[in-house]
């Protein structure tokens, strides 16, 4: 682990820590039993940059070491979530994609955009480092690089596919040291005419909602419209369309271009940009006020599942994510509140929560359980319904955010 020493986006020193989470071990790391009690564990600060006004993560931890044991499935997904990348596939087709077109999506996965691309019959081609996951999206018959996407490889994209007509990339700019490499391939592979569109959880959401859980060590980057603005603008790019997404509990869609293309830059950019300079993203101040919040909500929550336990009542965690690791290392709740926890991904069935050490089994009968803690808040629409036995036997879920409390 090293620490950065300027601004991702900005090359800037002047740099200011405002949170600090504590010592925490990779979100991603899913133990098998061997490992528990050796996995490494790191810093988690993050700063505030008073030039570009980015929010990032102190600490810089090897890429490889995210990525040679990924157990995230994006498309072992709440049934919301495979319908948002049904909708952004067709609306890439019918907006961006000309006949013979073709779409290369950075970081895919296991292809839960890349699918619905392919059904339209859009010539799609993913890029994603993660050995593991690369095989899964080839099971499903997709085509996909394995290697991490920068200028080089752009270099030999462009000589073997020509220019491409669109270029996608979601989650990615959260998970990069090197932003500037990737914009880098961005310019050179894609078409003058050409969109790079990209989705990021949103940091307006994050602040607005007390969702520290977003943070661990593999999300470097957290991005308000502004602070994307200025840096897209240092590579000749421009952001022409914005959406503001419910989706993951919050996200933002950026569509860009070359400063040069045909498409026109729509007024909802400025429209969320007003907003954002209205809502203090840009100040200081706003997240020292942020970090005072995230030690009050830790306090809040505490007392609720101590309570609980104290009473003699059965606690699980359901959905154990990057960012309910976050939640659990944050506060320090292990076996001794929850009792096991359960999830959709077989990636994850039969390891530990890295840090607390929590195992993890397949979702199962709920029938004596009393309380569920909701580590996927983010879906909890689509988790409560899927759940409607335990909830008609009495059983509630505790929902962390934006502030604790039961449900139904």
């Amino acid at each position: 682990m090293t620490k950065i020493q300027t601004c991702r986006l900005c090359n800037s020193k002047d740099w200011i820590v405002f949170l600090s989470l504590g010592t925490m071990p990779l979100a991603g790391n899913f133990l098998n039993k061997e490992e528990i009690g050796k996995e490494e564990s790191y810093p988690l600060d993050v700063c505030f940059c008073k030039n570009c006004t980015s929010v990032q993560v102190v600490e810089m931890i090897p890429r490889d070491t995210f990525f040679k044991d990924y157990r995230y499935l994006s498309s072992v997904a709440a049934k919301s979530v495979l319908n948002h990348f049904e909708q952004y596939a067709k609306e890439i087709k019918d907006r961006f994609v000309p006949n013979g077109g073709i779409v290369f999506e950075v970081a895919c996965n296991d292809g839960i955009l890349l699918k619905p691309l392919q059904d339209l019959e859009v010539h799609s081609i993913g890029i994603d480092p993660a050995v593991n996951v690369v095989k899964i999206a080839r099971d499903r018959g997709l085509e996909v690089i394995n290697d991490y996407f920068g200028f080089i490889l752009s270099q030999k994209l462009l000589e073997k596919y020509g220019k491409a007509n669109v270029i996608v990339g979601n989650a990615v700019f959260a998970h990069i040291d090197d932003m500037n490499d990737i914009l880098k391939g961005v310019w050179n592979f894609l078409d003058d005419n050409g969109v790079f569109v990209f989705e990021v959880n949103y940091l307006g959401d994050m602040i607005d909602e007390i969702q520290y859980d977003v943070i661990y060590h593999e999300h470097t980057l957290y991005h308000s419209v502004y602070a994307l603005k200025k840096f897209l603008d240092k590579h000749k790019m421009r952001i022409f369309d914005v959406k503001h997404l419910p989706i993951r509990g919050g996200t933002i869609r950026i569509y860009s271009c070359k400063e040069s293309a045909y498409f026109q830059t729509l007024p909802q950019v400025q429209k969320i940009l007003d907003v954002e300079k209205q809502k203090g993203y840009q100040d200081l101040k706003t997240y020292q006020e942020f970090a005072k919040r995230c030690a009050e909500h830790k306090k809040k929550i505490l007392n609720l599942l101590t309570n609980f336990k104290k009473d003699g009542k059965k606690i699980i965690g359901y959905g154990m994510s990057g960012r309910g690791n976050t939640m659990l290392n944050y506060w320090k709740v292990g076996i001794d509140i929850l009792d096991y926890g359960i999830d959709a991904s077989p990636e994850r069935y039969g390891r530990f929560v890295p840090g607390m050490h929590i195992p993890i089994y397949p979702p199962n009968s709920l029938d004596d359980v009393d309380y569920i803690l909701l580590l996927a808040w983010i879906f909890a629409d689509d988790i409560i319904k899927k759940e409607n036995g335990f909830v008609k036997k009495g059983g509630k879920f505790i929902i962390p955010f934006p502030d604790p409390h039961l449900q139904p």
